[in-house]
């Protein structure tokens, strides 16, 4: 029964990433709000909403198990793409904020459980190891999902408007509700009966006595939070320079790149993860660095064409954080570790919107992707 999961994972991932409206959310809700603050403020209650919840959803899922934590997370972010959509029909800033609040509860709750259940997975399989080569197939099926998702938002928004788009993003996350469903609960692991708060200070204090997985953990926050920032900022740079309806064609050949990516794994798998992540993350940057100078309409393409090196480094920083955490805290450690993330999250959410509503789009891309080249040498440092 278990083997199941490995299937779900696959169909989960699909329809996480096929949500339509990613490619051009920044743009959906600066035109409900009349401000790239104030849309990226949505995002940024997105995580803040996270941020609270993090720590509280990671001790259900350690306790409870990982199925019930699936299930609520997806059905609170279909309840929040439901109040996204009536917010574009009636014009309502606030639908847009309480939507936010709803998705940033749902995160919480699949933040660390959905990599704990496929580790928990494969453990109970007796796969232990290959953790990195599950991940990377899954998350694989999560860029060809962006694709066929912004595929369809190119159709939709040429045929008709970005409001009907945000309607439609409302399908795979029903879906994604109805996968959680069907996941087989992994049982090789007795989960804790400590207290709530008892078992969160555990929690805390284990990653805080494991020196590299404290350093490590600090630096991928950054890490993750400048891809957050770029992944949902850089249409309005794009926006700059080609036609909504071209966002979503680079969109497409962007998560073409990052499918391959996740296949390259297996190629470089055994590498040695000090330098890949470098290498991968530094050239990631660079990549993107040298389109944003150039500013031309093939700029968004060769940003694009950088995503061959997302997956790489992806995969090798969840299978390393994987291996550092324990078995009984696995969820609520990755959920302290993500609660830091969404802190920061908050802060460079409003600090990328700010820059760009006093200088340009093109200004704020530049200050992210600096950012992400020094990530890449901090990475170099603390695995020597």
């Amino acid at each position: 029964m278990i083997k199941r999961n490995l299937v779900l994972f696959k169909a989960d991932n699909f329809f996480n990433g096929l949500w339509p409206l990613c490619a051009v959310a920044v743009i959906y809700f600066e035109s409900i709000t009349h401000s790239y603050t104030l849309a990226m403020l949505t995002f940024s209650m997105i995580n803040l909403a996270q941020s609270v919840a993090e720590v509280p959803t990671g001790i259900v899922s350690d306790k409870l198990g990982r199925k019930k934590s699936m299930i609520t997370g997806t059905f609170l972010i279909l309840i929040g793409y439901v109040m996204w959509a009536l917010a574009g029909a009636y014009q309502a800033k606030f639908l847009l904020y309480i939507g936010a609040m709803f998705v940033g509860g749902g995160k919480a709750f699949l933040s660390g459980t959905d990599d704990a259940l496929a580790f928990e997975t494969i453990n109970q399989m007796n796969k232990k190891g290959e953790f990195d080569k599950v991940f990377a197939d899954n998350r694989s099926f999560d860029e060809l999902g962006i694709a066929v998702g912004a595929t369809f938002a190119a159709i939709i928004c040429f045929y008709t408007s970005i409001e009907i788009l945000a309607y439609v993003a409302i399908l795979p996350a029903f879906l994604r509700f109805l996968i959680a469903c069907f996941y087989v609960e992994p049982n090789y692991i007795k989960r804790s009966h400590k207290s709530f708060v008892t078992h969160m200070f555990s929690s805390l204090k284990a990653v805080i006595k494991n020196p590299k997985l404290l350093k490590f953990a600090l630096v991928k926050s950054f890490n993750d939070s400048l891809n957050a920032v770029n992944w949902r900022f850089v249409g309005a740079y794009y926006e700059t320079i080609i036609s909504p309806f071209m966002i979503n064609v680079v969109r497409i050949f962007q998560e073409i790149m990052g499918y391959i990516s996740y296949r390259l794994v297996q190629l470089v798998r055994q590498k040695d993860v000090r330098n890949t992540l470098f290498l991968s993350i530094f050239f990631n940057a660079l990549i993107k660095l040298c389109g944003a100078v150039i500013n031309t309409v093939i700029s968004p393409f060769i940003m694009a064409s950088s995503t061959l090196l997302y997956g790489i480094s992806t995969t090798f920083e969840n299978n390393f954080l994987q291996q550092q955490l324990t078995n009984q805290e696995r969820a609520t450690m990755s959920s302290i570790i993500a609660l830091w993330t969404s802190f920061l999250n908050v802060l460079i959410f409003l600090g990328i919107g700010f820059i760009a509503d006093a200088s340009s789009a093109r200004v704020a891309i530049f200050v992210v992707l600096f950012g992400r080249i020094l990530v890449s040498f901090f990475y170099r440092k603390i695995l020597r």
